[in-house]
């Protein structure tokens, strides 16, 4: 498969961006023992062809880095989710069959080469309440870093649970790497199992810290420590971070950091495919941990955030974040990657 993509350099490194879903990867950070490293996960099967490989949806053809998801989650709530979790509340809204919105799937347009640096923006369909993204991505001048900057522009009001979407890759090794989670933090599990017949924690319950987690059969785990012990595809979210997760990967040596503002992103939303997934692409070949700062309801999708009295709702975590039509939301983050 021919991927369209540019490639920007920086003092400290270079970054890749793709033209459909504005994904940033492969990046190159420049440590300051000199080395360089690659932080991201790329999917093993980006370069498949065949009728299989076609028929994926665009997000999954290329999943790679860091991605903007407006909105965050699935086009449409699981049918197999307790009925306290969704009340039908989003049904007024026309978004598509988008899995992490038109952001995570289509068509980005350059608007600015900057030095060092690009500006992209993405025009929704005129159906949808959002009118359109801009995206900006630039290396940081002092060192290996990436800062980027999101403005959404609203067409009408909505409720809609938004995030970005890091990935990062993990060594072979189980708890060769470990992660952190600043704040005085909350660990949710999924209401399901996030994969059917391959989960397994237990479903709907909260820990208190990353360390203290067990599985549905009750032997303790680590949730800090990747990769994780068993094959598996788990989702959690961490309500009360501060605005700071740092993944260290001491296989080779380095540490990644994921900074935003907690106000624009009240959630980190954890991905952790632990090659679990055994159906095509993915065939037990992937391995990743997502980083991902989120106002949502796990990925669950708009109508799970517009239900008031979801248990996350009910919790007090904030699920989406509420649009005015002409009010531009704005926000920055940034990843940072140091030696160890």
């Amino acid at each position: 498969m021919s991927i369209e993509s540019f490639t920007v350099s920086w003092a400290h490194g270079e970054f890749t961006v793709l033209n459909k879903g504005a994904m940033c990867a492969p990046v190159t950070f420049m440590l300051s023992d000199s080395r360089t490293v690659q932080p991201f996960a790329i999917a093993p099967w980006e370069n498949d062809t065949g009728t299989e490989f076609e028929a994926l949806p665009q997000l999954l053809k290329t999943l790679r880095g860091e991605w903007v998801c407006v909105p965050f989650g699935m086009p449409n709530a699981r049918p197999d989710l307790p009925p306290e979790w969704n009340d039908n509340a989003a049904n007024c809204y026309e978004l598509g069959d988008w899995f992490h919105g038109p952001s995570a799937n289509d068509r980005w347009v350059e608007t600015e080469r900057l030095d060092g640096g690009t500006v992209l923006e993405l025009q929704y369909p005129k159906t949808h309440p959002i009118e359109r993204l801009v995206r900006k991505i630039s290396g940081s001048e002092t060192g290996p870093r990436l800062n980027f900057e999101l403005q959404i522009y609203p067409r009408r009001e909505c409720l809609l649970p938004i995030g970005v979407h890091p990935v990062f890759k993990l060594p072979e090794d189980p708890a060769s790497a470990k992660l952190k989670v600043d704040g005085d933090i909350t660990v949710h599990t999924y209401p399901v199992d996030t994969e059917i017949g391959i989960s397994q924690l237990p479903k709907g319950t909260t820990f208190k810290t990353l360390e203290t987690a067990h599985w549905s059969d009750g032997v303790l785990l680590d949730l800090s420590s990747h990769p994780l012990p068993r094959q598996t595809e788990e989702i959690v979210m961490v309500s009360g971070a501060n605005g700071c997760a740092t993944l260290e990967n001491h296989a080779e040596g380095y540490k990644a950091s994921v900074l935003w503002d907690p106000e624009a992103f009240a959630n980190c939303n954890l991905w952790i495919s632990n090659r679990g997934r055994t159906a095509y692409p993915w065939s037990g070949r992937f391995l990743g941990l997502g980083i991902e700062p989120v106002s949502a309801p796990f990925d669950l999708g708009v109508e799970v955030a517009n239900t008031a009295k979801n248990p996350l709702r009910y919790a007090g975590v904030r699920c989406g974040e509420q649009f005015k039509a002409g009010q531009v939301w704005s926000t920055s983050y940034a990843i940072e990657v140091e030696a160890l």
